[in-house]
């Protein structure tokens, strides 16, 4: 399952409306967040997509190619959600402080 973003992403709507059109359940899915195209994303919309994927029981959220800023709301997202380990950054390289 692959969410792409567009160069700006801001909101928990804009968040929700991205993840409500992954098919199917997320429970034990791999669900990658393609940032190619990302220049800028909010700390809000960060943690929905987290909470999101991750609170529903997705194995692993993988982000490629984010910028740093953007991967910073994600690894805060998913240390409050206790969902820290199913962060992957990359090239399977597990999210480092």
């Amino acid at each position: 399952m692959i969410i792409e973003l567009p160069s700006m992403v801001a909101g928990r709507r804009m968040a929700d409306a991205l993840v409500d059109l992954l098919d199917g359940d997320l429970a034990g899915a791999v669900v990658v967040l393609d940032c190619r195209h990302l220049v800028t994303g909010s700390p809000s919309f960060a943690a929905q997509v987290v909470g999101r994927v991750l609170g529903a029981g997705a194995a692993e959220l993988r982000v490629e190619a984010a910028p740093e800023a953007f991967r910073a709301h994600l690894r805060e997202a998913a240390d409050r959600l206790g969902a820290r380990p199913r962060l992957v950054e990359d090239a399977g390289t597990p999210a480092t402080a």
